[in-house]
């Protein structure tokens, strides 16, 4: 085949990525809005097809002319390996949902060989449109929640789809807005707040840095709202990661000891962590006055809701005292007794796991009594959905593979040789957030929410910068 002709394919591949990932991340974004959920099937079934049409064809223009050039393929072979440990365990356990776990494993090569790789292209415009699109479309969305909790809406509906039903409003004194879940919406508002800070620090102009600071103050706003203690966690990691490297970086020309310059960047980032975590609960009580004070009125639309089970507080008083946690005696508020669920169901295929979409069902019938049989929940961690789903091997094999990136970062971010040094950290705190998040609910991977799409977005971001470095070393020797 001519070289023009693998030209044309590779331009092809480079002309679809743009849309590809907006709507991608449109679709995605759509999905963790409760209403979303009441509409017909088919829906989600046409913009699945789509996507996954979009992700065969990217697929197609980025690894066909590689192969037919013989380059070498850049291609993460962990990830290949532990697509091979579910196609595995998957077959030994084919009587639970071998459909369902057939189109898992379509969508992670989706998320490792289409998405990583677009963000490894290291595209700014694609990158560029993207923040701006989630940044404009989260605002609006986070905006419609603080108008809902200014508005003292509260109630729920039962919904099929989803495990809780759908939400809306200040529902048990956690910010869900029109939002699926707070835990998953929290952990967007974090990833803009960062997408904010870019671009206060990359423009100039007082119009810009004031509009870019406002965003991120409704971002704030929600994270503080929302109830979610994974999110102050994120929100705590983030803070700490940035100033601890943000200082090594403004000091790196400074003469002091090695030793003395990381003390002080570490008493730095606890300091600003500890300032975050006071700056949560400060924003969040005022809120909650100003939301006792002020009243707007109820959308009308919302009247045409069933709304079932209303969640009344008390004298129609607001307040940040989640009932789930301050009436229970449990402070994982369950996790433990899902963590502990999980290595019950490892146990009974310890090698390769109990598949990621039967595990519920193996566990009704093999072991009733615990946690996960009852409920019907998934484990709240990736590790421990891992470790259920995929056994010992498929959990080492992608715990290796992120190790291997955080040495990869951690190099480059110790270096302070990069010319992007601020971005790069941006760009880690990113995946951080969505890391972090992960230990506490499932994310990253075996799902396919926004917060995961970012992360293999992102992660391949990164690993642009890995393989510049590879190649600055290989020209060194």
């Amino acid at each position: 085949m001519s070289s023009n002709v693998l030209e044309r394919i590779e331009k092809i591949g480079n002309k679809l990525s743009l849309p590809y990932i907006i709507f991608f991340e449109l679709v995605l974004i759509a999905r963790m809005v409760s209403v979303y959920s009441t509409l017909p099937t088919k829906i989600d079934s046409i913009f699945t097809l789509i996507i996954i049409v979009f992700s065969g064809i990217v697929f197609f223009c980025h690894f066909f002319p590689m192969i037919l050039k013989k380059k070498k393929i850049q291609i993460e072979y962990w990830l290949v390996l532990f697509i091979v440990i579910l196609v595995i365990t998957t077959l030994i356990n084919h009587s639970y949902a071998f459909t369902e776990n057939i189109k898992l494993i379509i969508w992670q090569c989706i998320f490792f060989f289409c998405v990583f790789e677009v963000g490894r292209t290291n595209n700014q415009r694609i990158f560029k449109i993207f923040e701006y699109v989630l940044l404009i479309v989260w605002t609006v969305l986070t905006s419609i929640a603080l108008y809902l909790f200014f508005a003292h809406v509260n109630f729920s509906m039962p919904v099929k789809t989803l495990y809780y039903g759908m939400r809306i409003g200040f529902y048990e004194n956690r910010l869900y807005g029109i939002f699926v879940d707070p835990n998953y919406a929290c952990t967007i508002s974090l990833i803009c707040i960062l997408f904010a800070i870019r671009n206060i620090i990359k423009n100039k102009k007082i119009i810009q840095r004031t509009l870019y600071s406002f965003i991120a103050l409704i971002q704030f706003s929600y994270v503080a709202l929302s109830g979610s203690r994974s999110g102050i966690i994120q929100l705590m990691a983030a803070t700490f990661f940035g100033v601890f490297f943000v200082y090594l970086y403004k000091n790196s020309t400074n003469r002091k000891f090695v030793a003395t310059k990381l003390v002080q960047a570490l008493l730095s980032a606890i300091v600003c962590s500890a300032i975050a975590y006071g700056g949560v609960s400060f924003v969040q009580s005022g809120y909650i006055f100003l939301g006792n004070e002020i009243h707007v009125s109820s959308p009308k639309m919302l009247d045409s809701f069933e709304k079932r089970t209303p969640a009344n507080t008390e004298n129609n008083k607001l307040s940040a005292k989640r009932p789930d946690v301050e009436e229970n005696t449990d402070i994982s508020n369950s996790r433990f007794k899902l963590w502990k669920s999980a290595t019950e169901l490892m146990r009974l295929n310890p090698l390769f796991g109990v598949t990621p979409k039967g595990f519920v069902d193996v566990a009704k019938e093999k072991i009733p009594e615990t946690h996960i049989a009852r409920t019907g929940q998934t484990p709240h961690s990736a590790f421990f959905y891992l470790l259920a789903a995929t056994g010992i091997t498929g959990t080492i094999i992608f715990v290796v593979f992120l190790i291997t990136k955080m040495v990869n970062s951690l190099r480059i971010l110790f270096s302070n040789n990069n010319k992007d040094y601020i971005e790069f950290i941006i760009d880690n705190q990113v995946v951080l957030v969505i890391l972090v998040s992960s230990l506490l609910i499932t994310e990253i991977v075996l799902t396919r929410r926004t917060a995961t799409f970012v992360f293999w977005l992102y992660l391949g971001k990164l690993q642009h910068t890995f393989d510049l470095m590879k190649v600055k070393l290989r020209n060194k020797k």
